[in-house]
């Protein structure tokens, strides 16, 4: 009788142990979860003090391929656009580092691209002026003075800046140069360029004037 009895109890210790165990094992498993939640918020909250998060935006273009007297010269004169031929490009836009850390973007890179065959050329902004002073005050003699504005757009935490840059399009191609003349009606614009992380942007421009229309008052 009473090993029966101790046969009970024992099995009742041994249910009741493992149902600590499982609860046990079931409460662990929550603290973890919840554990790996904060540390995931914490991680975030803190990449967000230190790596840099930089917007693009109010993007205008001005283009010489929509005024009046390139238009004319395309229907009356073509043979006047030639290889040796340029054409200039206004860029405006703002950007804003929306994180408490310091980052950077190139400057971008002006995409045209022909949506009839998908033909694309590119066009670098301009980020050196050359200029030509005499030596000595002697006007046979003269050096080149270079200004370089470099290539990149840095801002700290939260700053924002207003960007004003400047293209040429010149030296054509054959080809370039006949997607210019014969499809311009399927041209369309984009940015390209790379941040500090090395996060890759392509983003279409929609806002296109004339380009003596576009630049900073």
């Amino acid at each position: 009788m009473i090993m029966t009895w101790l046969t009970k109890i024992s099995e009742v210790i041994k249910s009741a142990i493992g149902i600590i165990n499982d609860n046990a094992t079931l409460i662990l498993v929550i603290i973890t979860a919840v554990y790996a939640y904060f540390t995931y918020r914490m991680a975030k909250i803190m990449a967000k003090q230190v790596v840099a998060d930089i917007q693009v935006s109010n993007i205008v273009l001005g283009s010489n391929f929509i005024e009046s007297w390139f238009k004319e010269r395309l229907e009356k004169q073509p043979q006047q656009i030639g290889t040796n031929s340029f054409f200039e490009f206004n860029l405006l836009f703002d950007v804003r580092n929306k994180s408490s850390g310091s980052g950077s973007i190139d400057k971008p890179i002006l995409v045209l691209k022909f949506t009839n065959d998908g033909f694309e050329c590119t066009v670098h902004p301009k980020t050196k002026s050359y200029s030509w002073h005499s030596v000595d005050g002697n006007l046979s003699v003269q050096e080149q003075e270079v200004t370089d504005f470099g290539g990149t757009i840095f801002l700290r935490g939260g700053e924002s800046q207003k960007i004003e840059l400047e293209y040429m399009l010149h030296n054509f191609d054959d080809k370039a140069l006949k997607h210019v003349k014969e499809n311009l009606s399927s041209l369309e614009y984009y940015l390209k360029f790379t941040d500090n992380l090395g996060k890759n942007y392509l983003m279409k421009i929609n806002d296109i004037r004339g380009k003596r229309e576009v630049h900073r008052r």
